[in-house]
């Protein structure tokens, strides 16, 4: 009878959780999929203890770690708080923002970083170091900052608030410094200045294949958040997976009262448009496709000669986006053939899924709590990577944290002016403390450090076998169509 109850009781327990867990993807064809995946990465979770540890860290009495959270807050509030707001009044869209690196760098120099600019041959990235007197024979903390605008028809604005990330960033890695310097504590600081993150090719994959972020221990980010909310561990990312892709039509001009005689790229773009619109039906409801035509034509009275087509496609996963993408590029090329023009595709950026490592997202949300965040969703998120291009969460675990900064939705005028308000500047605040307090942790508790290595290679492991079984999932779906 004891027997009976107990293996019931344990029954519903694990039902509770695989229920929980599998809440986790998005798709009925996920969950599938991701079955067997699962269960490994919650059996993982609870040998880890993911969610206790990160109380306890969080929770145990620590003199040196409190007076490193109150330097963290200073530096922010004495004149971090001050350079964000400048970067915010002064917006500049990905790939322009040299007033905002110029100004960071020469923030970072002051602080003793050694700052290597123009990385990756990209102008306005780069990276600033730090080596402990102590020696580098330590954990290489990493930190991601951003300080690129919102495109607008208007002129760009921080509607996301990346004009706080890199002063938050700064704000920890000082108070970092400082500590190891005073306590002897080998190890070193990476800042890495992340452009153009609303622009594609994404940046960070351009660093990634460069090698930028090899030889990193941990990386971790801060973003706007329109509440305090962790990720559970696995496979995902913030946005779903997308494709970049503009597609560039070429004609050929003619006056408009002898049209024949040209072939019009902005027909065959306009076609090709109303055709994806059309193709959406036989799509998994799960699909985003957004684009717009950038480029269609100069004069009335002359047949357009080019017409340029931007798409965003995006997908859950990126197994049945590779399916979306073959049916849009089809279109796209009968839209060529049926107008007598001819399309070129360039799929100028792609994100992919990354890693979401379930014992620094407990460690930074249990922080987050404690030092006073609002607007807390008390039950875990889809898994989100910590960074935008996924593929970097892949090699190096790391963690992006986002206590509540805004009331108003993203990429908004309401985003933008609470970054100047109390709501976004104590978001901010909080977003510092907790990526010193998770890096402290990182720096100074083996423990902690081996967990978070050890999960973090065992999710990479999983994530190969669950596109393979994606893959078969799909196979009958996106198999070729039988005339």
């Amino acid at each position: 009878m004891t027997h009976q109850r107990f293996s019931r009781a344990a029954l519903a327990l694990i039902a509770l959780l695989l229920g929980r867990f599998v809440a986790a993807q998005t798709t009925p064809t996920e969950r599938e999929a991701a079955g067997d995946v699962l269960r490994q990465i919650e059996a993982l979770q609870a040998r880890l203890k993911t969610a206790a540890a990160g109380r306890r860290l969080s929770e145990r009495p620590d003199v040196t770690r409190d007076q490193l959270l109150a330097r963290s807050e200073h530096l922010w509030t004495g004149a971090m708080q001050g350079l964000s707001d400048y970067i915010g009044h002064h917006p500049e869209v990905g790939w322009q923002e040299f007033r905002s690196v110029d100004t960071l760098v020469k923030v970072l120099r002051h602080h003793g970083f050694t700052v290597d600019s123009n990385v990756a041959g990209l102008k306005t990235a780069f990276v600033a170091r730090w080596v402990s007197p102590a020696g580098a024979n330590g954990p290489v903390l990493g930190i991601i900052g951003e300080y690129d605008a919102l495109r607008s028809t208007k002129e760009p604005f921080h509607g996301d608030q990346h004009n706080a990330q890199t002063p938050v960033a700064i704000a920890a890695a000082v108070a970092l410094q400082e500590y190891m310097t005073q306590h002897k504590v080998a190890g070193s600081i990476r800042l890495f200045g992340t452009p153009a993150e609303e622009v594609g090719p994404p940046a960070k994959s351009i660093m990634r294949d460069s090698g930028v972020f090899r030889g990193t221990d941990i990386l971790i980010r801060s973003h706007s958040s329109t509440a305090t909310a962790r990720a559970q561990a696995g496979f995902g990312i913030c946005c779903l997976n997308i494709n970049e892709v503009k597609y560039t039509f070429t004609g050929r001009p003619s006056h408009q009262l002898t049209s024949w005689n040209g072939r019009n790229a902005l027909t065959a773009a306009v076609q090709f448009y109303t055709a994806v619109d059309h193709l959406r039906p036989s799509f998994r409801p799960e699909a985003s496709i957004q684009g717009v035509i950038p480029e269609g034509g100069a004069a009335p009275n002359v047949v357009p000669e080019r017409a340029v087509v931007d798409y965003y496609v995006r997908y859950p996963d990126g197994v049945y986006l590779a399916h979306i993408q073959d049916m849009i590029d089809a279109a796209a090329r009968a839209a060529a053939m049926a107008t007598g023009t001819t399309v070129s595709i360039n799929r100028y950026g792609e994100y992919r899924d990354g890693v979401t490592v379930g014992t620094l997202e407990e460690a930074w949300f249990a922080y987050a709590k404690k030092l006073g965040a609002t607007q807390v969703t008390p039950d875990p998120q889809r898994p989100a990577g910590f960074e935008e291009t996924g593929g970097v969460s892949q090699d190096i675990p790391g963690v992006g944290v986002s206590a509540f900064s805004s009331r108003g939705s993203y990429h908004t005028y309401e985003m933008l002016a609470d970054a100047f308000t109390d709501v976004g500047h104590t978001g901010f605040r909080i977003d510092a403390q907790v990526m010193t307090a998770v890096l402290y942790h990182f720096l100074t508790d083996a423990e902690f450090r081996s967990a978070v290595k050890e999960e973090h290679r065992a999710l990479a492991a999983l994530f190969a076998q669950y596109q393979q079984n994606l893959k078969q999932a799909y196979a009958p779906e996106v198999g070729s169509v039988v005339p």
